[in-house]
């Protein structure tokens, strides 16, 4: 009888530890979001959903981040977000993306991004990067990249990245959320 009980306890105990830990699956093939929700029926992921049927070519199309932008500003950055607000196409499948201009000695400030992991390449210059562990020891992890090379950044942990070259850098990141939140972070008093 114990044994039987202990079998149980042992298999309820696997089961419910086998958990995901992501977003969903979504219920359709895609969920192209829309501005107006006079035209839709269906709220998927706080957005409405446009009827599949009218969906188009340009609803997963963004024709701009070959465009240097400005960072003419007190980082010396500009960050050229492409997330759902910008291809409504991408509601509900995850991921988004960013463009990273960097002035010489530019800084992308420490922040972080609560729901979403960050991959970073760097298309042209050197980019110092780190992050800091959320554990008591806050471990700094930190590399110089180059053209070509690529970091992660943990989900929630503070991150940065900085143009340590005398010339421009680009950087293109990946994030595994379709609406980025970019919260940065007050410092010792310092407003970056």
């Amino acid at each position: 009888m114990m044994r039987a009980y202990l079998v149980t306890v042992a298999f309820f105990a696997l089961a419910f530890s086998l958990t995901s830990a992501s977003d969903p699956s979504p219920l359709q093939d895609f969920c192209v979001a829309l501005k107006d929700s006079s035209d839709s029926a269906v709220f998927v992921n706080g957005k409405v959903c446009k009827d599949p049927k009218l969906a188009k070519a340009d609803d997963f199309y963004f024709g701009e981040l070959n465009i240097d932008e400005s960072t003419k500003n007190l980082q010396g950055s500009n960050v050229t977000t492409v997330n759902v607000d910008q291809i409504p196409g991408l509601n509900t499948l995850g991921i988004s993306l960013v463009r990273i201009d960097y002035a010489p000695y530019g800084q992308n400030p420490p922040h972080t991004h609560p729901r979403a992991t960050e991959i970073l390449v760097v298309l042209e210059g050197t980019l110092y990067v780190g992050f800091v562990t959320s554990n008591t020891e806050n471990h700094l992890f930190t590399k110089v990249l180059n053209k070509g090379d690529v970091f992660v950044f943990p989900v929630g942990l503070i991150h940065f990245q900085f143009n340590v070259g005398k010339t421009n850098a680009i950087a293109i990141a990946g994030l595994m959320t379709a609406l980025i939140t970019y919260p940065l972070l007050q410092l010792s008093g310092n407003n970056f």
